[in-house]
């Protein structure tokens, strides 16, 4: 060991300015990559609204996908045809022998709705809020911090609940704990059912604005606003092969020449590759969708993981290049040393050979 690291510190000492200099630059290149690899990492995990598939598989063995569809302005759904593609999704995943076990389900959906209402506290303070008008879920794919009381569901019986974000409860209110307190939206009663933090990572707060919102069943929304339709659907089902469940909505839920994604594999390397061959067109939107601001945070993570991949791959080619090299050159040395060395060993061992057999001769004849 003591002779190994002699040879080391004696090669090391007999570095030039070469050998110091590339030695230097291959390991800040490196730790760039590293840098890189690590930053990626923190932006795959800022986003809580990708995650539902893996919170919805818990522990067991299935695989799960969770599919985002976004529908262009003036074709949007209504509850009637989520009603209709849960049953069709139904008989979709019995066909497959995919049976949903005891008192549970299958898949987990959401939709919503969004529109701009006017809204009234008690004390008459009033302000003009966006206003997205929810069903499903949908607090199970977005779960906001509460600050106080608790979220609306699918499933209650009455829907003149709604959810205040933070700044829309301080406006309204100059409060947060608001839970059962009284209020008017567009002229008609809802009782708070309690107040949510925004997401407060580095993505959502520049795709939200800080803007102040309510959230609110669908079916109050669409009262209060006639022209108000399903503009996102949001699904975690089972994928036992990799894109099942996309094309299984893709052929079962049109969405005319809006986008239907995985969140699921956002952050892929394939579909990494695809943002970066995507670059620049992306900022072109065409087919006449307004995502919601989750799905704008999303896209915005898409561009930075993007980036990152990029920036690693591209750090560590140069190292990787030099060991390549190094590795050719150390190969074809010991393939020419080899090449010199070995007949040669093998000649002298013939000659042994032959000497050792003849001196044994020589000794049998003089016996």
């Amino acid at each position: 060991m003591r002779k190994i690291l002699s040879r080391m510190g004696a090669a090391v000492r007999g570095f030039g300015f070469k050998q110091w200099f590339m030695t230097a630059l291959i390991a800040a290149l490196l730790l760039a990559s590293a840098a890189s690899l690590i930053g990626l990492g923190v932006v795959r995990r800022a986003l809580v609204s990708v995650t539902a598939a893996e919170r919805f598989r818990g522990g067991t063995d299935v695989r799960f996908a969770q599919i985002g569809c976004f529908l262009p302005v003036g074709q949007g759904k209504t509850e009637e045809d989520i009603f209709k593609f849960r049953q069709t999704l139904d008989s979709k995943l019995v066909e497959q022998s995919l049976e949903a076990p005891e008192n549970g389900s299958l898949y987990l959906d959401a939709y919503c709705g969004m529109g701009t209402v006017t809204a009234v506290g008690n004390n008459g303070v009033s302000a003009s809020v966006g206003a997205i008008g929810v069903g499903g879920d949908f607090f199970f794919f977005h779960p906001l911090v509460l600050r106080s009381g608790s979220y609306i569901q699918g499933g209650d019986l009455m829907d003149d609940l709604v959810v205040l974000d933070e700044e829309t409860a301080w406006k309204l209110f100059g409060a947060v704990d608001l839970a059962g307190m009284p209020m008017t939206i567009n002229g008609k009663d809802f009782v708070v059912s309690g107040v949510a933090a925004r997401e407060d990572d580095f993505a959502t707060k520049k795709a939200y604005g800080g803007d102040s919102g309510i959230f609110m069943s669908y079916s109050a929304l669409s009262r209060l606003l006639e022209d108000t339709d399903i503009s996102c659907y949001e699904l975690v089902m089972p994928d036992p092969i990799s894109g099942f469940a996309q094309n299984l909505v893709k052929e079962n839920f049109s969405v005319g020449s809006g986008d239907i994604v995985e969140n699921s594999s956002r952050y892929a390397l394939g579909h990494l590759w695809q943002v970066i061959r995507d670059f620049g067109n992306r900022s072109m939107r065409t087919n006449g969708v307004i995502y919601p601001y989750w799905e704008n945070a999303v896209r915005l993570t898409e561009d930075y993981a993007a980036l990152l991949t990029a920036l690693a791959a591209l750090f560590a080619f140069y190292p990787a290049c030099f060991a390549l090299v190094n590795l050719i050159r150390y190969t074809v040395k010991t393939y020419r040393f080899a090449k010199a060395k070995i007949p040669e060993k093998v000649e002298m061992a013939v000659e042994k050979r032959r000497e050792e057999r003849l001196e044994h001769e020589f000794q049998n004849k003089g016996d």
